[in-house]
């Protein structure tokens, strides 16, 4: 794997060390480079972010040890107590503990202007870097394909960190709506859509090449 260090600062994640069970892919809506993510991170005073960031290049950056943690979930309460569940502080202080975020630089959902697709600053984003939907998800017709160094980069983190922390690489269907399992806390592979509402987060979409190497992880070996 090609990982730099590009460390957040300590007071911008917990430096407390918790057995890990989930893998949460999530995309940044944003630009390419994974380090000015981190970037907005540092700038922001609340310890939100992803332990790893994945740019365009395929390069991996870490913010901080996948062993510590740092919220990256963001559940509205509303939403876990109408799947049932009563211990919302609790549930969601577990689930950032036991999960391991991973970002992805992309633009996220697109709309069509003038003959273009454009992301939400209304900048173009080319025709063979789109990823078209019938019918939309997650209200887009289309999104910024992840690129291959990036889907590359990713099928080699969760190798490494499927097996240096036992979680599953059993593929799970239906990681791409709001999963019970997921915010139950199901060992295993989730994303962002795992855990909030259509209308609220739109990472990650199911490009055919992410949904390909996931399901060929219980095969790979590292």
């Amino acid at each position: 794997m090609n990982i730099q260090q590009y460390p957040l600062p300590e007071n911008q994640y917990h430096k407390q060390e918790f057995p890990k069970s989930q893998i949460v892919i999530h995309h940044t809506a944003s630009g390419p480079s994974a380090k000015g993510n981190i970037d907005f991170w540092k700038s922001d005073p609340v310890a939100v972010a992803t332990a790893f960031v994945i740019g365009k290049d395929g390069i991996i950056q870490q913010a901080f040890g996948s062993k510590y943690y740092a919220a990256h979930l963001g559940i509205p309460s509303s939403f876990i107590h109408g799947l049932g569940f009563t211990d919302y502080s609790t549930r969601c202080d577990i689930l950032h503990k036991q999960s391991i975020g991973i970002e992805i630089t992309c633009w996220g959902g697109l709309t069509r202007k003038n003959g273009k697709w454009v992301n939400y600053l209304g900048n173009t984003v080319p025709d063979d870097s789109v990823q078209l939907y019938e019918p939309s998800f997650r209200g887009f017709a289309a999104f910024e394909k992840y690129a291959e160094a990036q889907l590359v980069a990713v099928k080699e983190l969760l190798l490494y960190l499927c097996d240096k922390y036992g979680i599953p690489k059993t593929y799970h269907p239906g990681m791409w709506d709001v999963s019970k399992d997921a915010i139950g806390g199901v060992k295993g592979i989730w994303t962002h859509t795992s855990y909030r509402i259509p209308g609220d987060k739109q990472d990650c979409h199911p490009q055919p090449e992410l949904i390909a190497m996931l399901q060929s992880l219980e095969q790979a070996t590292e």
